[in-house]
């Protein structure tokens, strides 16, 4: 998978020009991994995703019982079983403790046996990346401010609906900024190839549904240590909403921990992620 926007916009010319038939699919795929922060580009299979979403902030249903429930969030009891897990999971986001320090680690293990441990600077957004494994170097460039900051994530709406608005409203605009540096950097091909890539584009940008991105935005957020536990619970309460969302407790991560995994199918082309 790229992992730079470099190497995304380097995947998506290379695709357009050695394969003109290529499906527009393709094109959406490499245009939805561009949003990605490049902090949480990883080897990792794509169904780990939703697993690793909740141990990373510690976030874990081991059972069926122990929390409110959505009718302590006047949410009808006609629930969905996904939707009663991710409200427990919103539960218990909302009452973990806040990021302390400057400074928050996250480590995940990766597949060959590859461990990263991200250091977020929570006043500035900078990472930095420290990996060990065969093949891999020790420590990545700095990523400055490529994580939002705590005082940033701390002027995120906290309502359902708000976030959703403003997840979409963010996909959207990183979407179009793909779009607009794809085109630059196909400026200087032929313009048989350039308007082939540029067609592909426009017909991924079609596929991708407003529930296609705001799972992504929602999901890749959950990411972060440095998400407050309100904004959590929101993200999780946004999940819940959301068409499509799948939920299977009882599994685990790729370090045996026990873990809840999200999942979804996207539109455009049929992969879960």
């Amino acid at each position: 998978m790229p992992g730079t926007d470099e190497d995304i916009l380097r995947d998506l010319m290379g695709r357009a020009t050695g394969d003109l038939h290529a499906a527009p699919a393709v094109t959406a795929r490499v245009l939805a991994r561009q949003r990605h922060h490049r902090w949480r580009n990883r080897a990792v299979a794509t169904v780990v995703t939703g697993a690793a979403a909740g141990t990373v902030a510690g976030v874990v249903v081991a059972g069926q019982g122990g929390a409110a429930g959505p009718q302590a969030h006047g949410i009808p009891a006609h629930l969905t079983a996904a939707q009663h897990v991710l409200y427990q999971l919103s539960d218990a986001a909302a009452a973990a403790p806040a990021p302390s320090g400057r400074y928050v680690t996250l480590t995940e293990r990766q597949d060959a046996g590859i461990k990263r441990t991200s250091v977020l600077d929570s006043r500035t957004g900078d990472v930095y990346t420290y990996q060990q494994g065969p093949g891999v170097p020790a420590e990545l460039p700095v990523a400055r401010h490529d994580s939002p900051t705590v005082a940033e994530f701390g002027r995120w709406p906290t309502g359902p609906a708000q976030l959703r608005a403003f997840l979409l409203a963010q996909a959207q605009q990183q979407q179009a900024q793909a779009v607009k540096q794809m085109q630059e950097k196909l400026s200087g091909l032929p313009a048989r190839a350039r308007q082939k890539a540029e067609a592909q584009a426009q017909a991924a940008a079609r596929q991708i549904s407003d529930d296609d991105l705001v799972f992504e935005q929602a999901t890749d957020t959950l990411w972060n240590p440095l998400v407050p536990p309100a904004l959590r619970s929101a993200l999780y309460k946004v999940l819940a909403g959301t068409p499509g969302v799948v939920v299977r407790t009882h599994t685990h991560d790729m370090s045996g921990r026990p873990a809840t995994e999200i999942s979804r199918v996207d539109n455009s082309e049929g992969e879960t992620t």
